[in-house]
């Protein structure tokens, strides 16, 4: 068996958020599989064949990493977080892990095919900084793909999913709403970006919107309470004043006791590296 590879090169990156994900690490993603189902259908979408170069930026536990390895990818992953870094490496010991900061990345110029990052790149310091650093990495023509946190959307591949029988995601987004005026300044995690204009200012052409959609059934609301706090909401949750934290888990596991099934969609911008 290869003995996983981890490389510590890590430069100046938020300590909060990544050290947020560093002390959820052992149950990301465990207590239920939203990542990695988004993952799966993230690569589905953008279909690289085998032998592609990947470079999964701000991996995790390897959501994105395991179905391109799948493929036939020859993937590197990279992560802020040490102990996420350490437990992607152990799963998938045929991905080259480090620890890095995605806005200055210790890799070569020109040396990927694809970079891909999901729900990463709207909560670094400097978005910008990390859309450029993909351009860097890739080689010409290579692609890049990221989710999360878009401000603009084309309404061809984004937007919401098509589920009206399943109202668990709006009304848990109306209730992180409701919430949000508790926090403080500059609480929480995250902010939205504008997709098409990071890649235009990077350099990238040929823009496109996909989108990804998944469905994740929780056996309880406790179980969702539990997954909300394994994964970044929990800054917005850790980030409440004590008595609204305390109100804002009463009023989760309040929800009604049918709406157990969270549909999320979420659209995929990509662009190339001209070449």
């Amino acid at each position: 068996m290869r003995v996983p590879s981890i490389v510590v090169r890590l430069a100046a990156v938020d300590e909060s958020a990544w050290k947020l994900f560093d002390r959820v690490a052992g149950d990301y993603d465990q207590v239920a599989p939203f990542f990695a189902e988004y993952g799966r259908a993230i690569m589905d979408v953008l279909d690289p064949p085998a032998g592609c170069r990947v470079l999964d930026l701000g991996a995790g536990r390897g959501a994105l990493t395991a179905p391109a390895l799948a493929r036939g990818c020859a993937v590197t992953a990279v992560d802020a977080a040490p102990a996420m870094v350490e437990r992607l490496s152990a799963d998938h010991p045929a991905a080259t892990a480090y620890v890095m900061d995605a806005e200055d990345l210790d890799l070569p110029a020109d040396s990927f095919d694809l970079v891909v990052s999901s729900f990463v790149i709207h909560v670094l310091d400097r978005p910008a900084a990390g859309v450029a650093e993909a351009y860097r990495v890739l080689a010409p023509g290579g692609r890049f793909a990221f989710t999360g946190g878009s401000a603009r959307t084309s309404h061809r591949g984004g937007g919401k999913p098509d589920a009206p029988a399943f109202p668990l995601g709006p009304r848990l987004d109306a209730l992180f709403g409701e919430f949000a005026v508790h926090l403080p300044p500059n609480g929480s995690m995250g902010t939205p970006v504008d997709a098409a204009e990071l890649l235009e200012e990077a350099g990238f052409e040929d823009l496109r919107e996909e989108s990804a959609q998944v469905a994740i059934e929780f056996r309880d609301h406790e179980t969702l309470w539990r997954w909300a706090m394994s994964h970044g909401y929990r800054a917005f949750i850790e980030d409440l004043p004590d008595e609204h934290r305390a109100e804002f888990h009463r009023r989760v596991l309040a929800l009604p006791a049918e709406d157990r099934v969270l549909h999320r969609a979420t659209g995929i911008w990509s662009g190339r590296k001209p070449g």
